[in-house]
């Protein structure tokens, strides 16, 4: 009997309700597979759980036996926390799905496998949404742990402000609700500090009154008009409202497979005002304009043509104060002669800069929750993507993405400098992968400010760090 076979007939004559795939099954292959196909790893079984109470068998077993953990939600993440060389992946994707909707109480439940596209979907039905992922295909759970940017967080703060509860099964396997006055110190820690404590089986979040349709889309510009978009850009975001947002895409393989440059505009409002909003880039004259009123549920889907998933991907990112037009320009020029640089593979870089309004953020006090990086810091998201299998080619896209961050980090440093220099909040943002995801004195960095109370945290309710592929927290008895 092989090693995982014995493991699927401890967990069913334990009681285990869901379904246990180990290799040779007949959707084995399938149940490995990722949004970053270079994050997928041969597990020794996959829990795909039905329940709390599975996932706590999972657990209780998997930590009685030492066999490395993982949790799966969505799967989205590029540097393979929710994959396993040999271990067991617990996966919600399957039937811990569904998202319910409480019109009345204006709060909506999600499953810890839900993604984003059936929360925006089904709360839209009522008239309703909350702050969730600018990719709809990504799951609630890496999103609502690690913070949460998107559209509407201009008028809701981070996805981790409108979390009222959770139901998380804790390393020991107890299966607990946490909120602000239930086990309040975990409702502390999970906003922000990720899978660090457990396995959020399901998520209730605060929904606002939305309206059906709104402004939104890319307007599309030359190349040689990076600095004017950007100075454009500046402009806007510095009278900005709380209903509005912008991305600025770069990237050396548009949709006509050469360098590209885009604006995706949003305003929670009507098409005349919104384009009174972007009069600044409107004025520029895009060469095409797709910006239009939309379904509000089709807002977080505006990405996903350049991020489809179980392709090859790396993520990284920044915080930045401004961004001058020189600097736009210098960072542009540098992602082609980036990707321009002999390769094996076909290879596509990503460079977003990102403008949401950040007061709500920022009103919010950095130790109120474990995300610590409250303050009027815009994100910058970094993606590249590559054909083909091999180890180098990885290798090489790796090292592709970090050149371009380490530029564009240098690029931004002085108006860092110009403003004061960065501060202790300034930590970074752990969704975008900035600083590898499992190691330890990156978390110590990242948590910043509030990375000695997750210690304690840690110590209480994973001492034996059961959880420990995403920004592992070191318990503070061994610290």
């Amino acid at each position: 009997m092989s090693t995982s076979t014995s493991w699927k007939d401890a967990l069913t004559s334990a009681g285990f309700t869901g379904d246990l795939v180990t290799p040779g099954d007949a959707d084995y292959e399938s149940a490995l597979v990722r949004f970053a196909k270079n994050s997928q790893k041969k597990a020794g079984l996959v829990a795909f759980v039905k329940s709390p109470e599975d996932v706590s068998l999972v657990i209780k077993y998997a930590s009685a036996n030492n066999i490395p953990l993982v949790i799966r939600g969505g799967g989205h993440s590029s540097g393979g926390t929710s994959s396993t060389d040999g271990g067991i992946v617990i996966d919600l994707s399957r039937h811990l799905k569904s998202v319910r909707i409480d019109e009345a109480k204006r709060m909506g439940y999600a499953g810890g496998g839900a993604t984003w596209a059936t929360v925006d979907a089904e709360a839209i039905k009522h008239g309703l949404a909350t702050v969730g992922g600018t990719i709809n295909h990504t799951g609630v759970g890496g999103v609502s742990l690690g913070g949460g940017y998107g559209w509407l967080t201009g008028e809701h703060g981070l996805t981790i402000d409108n979390l009222l509860q959770a139901t998380i099964v804790t390393s020991n396997g107890s299966i607990l609700t946490v909120n602000e006055t239930t086990n309040s110190d975990l409702f502390w820690g999970i906003r922000g500090g990720g899978s660090n404590f457990g396995c959020v089986t399901e998520f209730v979040y605060r929904l606002h009154p939305q309206r059906s349709h709104v402004f939104a889309g890319p307007l599309i510009f030359p190349v040689p008009r990076i600095a004017e978009v950007a100075a454009a850009a500046e402009e806007w975001y510095s009278n900005a409202s709380e209903k509005e947002g912008l991305m600025v895409i770069t990237t050396n393989k548009g949709p006509m497979g050469g360098p590209a440059l885009l604006a995706v505009v949003f305003f929670n409002g009507d098409e005349e005002e919104g384009k009174r909003r972007f009069k600044s880039l409107f004025d520029l004259g895009p060469v095409k304009t797709l910006a239009a009123m939309i379904p509000y549920e089709k807002l977080n889907a505006l990405q996903n043509d350049h991020t489809k998933y179980n392709q090859n991907y790396h993520f990284t990112g920044g915080i930045r104060t401004s961004i001058s037009p020189d600097v736009a320009k210098k960072v542009f020029d540098k992602m082609l002669e980036t990707t321009n640089a002999p390769s094996e593979a076909d290879m596509k870089m990503v460079v977003i800069w990102e403008y949401h309004v950040l007061k709500k953020l920022a009103s919010v006090s950095s130790d109120a929750t474990a995300f610590p990086m409250r303050v009027q810091r815009p994100v910058t998201v970094m993606m590249v993507n590559w054909t083909g299998d091999d180890e180098q080619l990885t290798l090489d896209a790796r090292q592709r993405l970090d050149a371009i961050k380490a530029f564009s980090d240098e690029a931004l440093a002085p108006a860092f400098e110009e403003k004061g220099g960065k501060t202790e909040l300034d930590t970074g943002y752990t969704n975008m992968e900035m600083g590898d995801p499992r190691s330890e004195e990156v978390a110590r960095a990242i948590f910043g400010p509030n990375y000695a109370r997750l210690q304690q945290l840690k110590k209480k309710h994973d001492p034996d760090m059961v959880f420990k592929t995403w920004y592992p927290i070191v318990p503070a008895s061994t610290a």
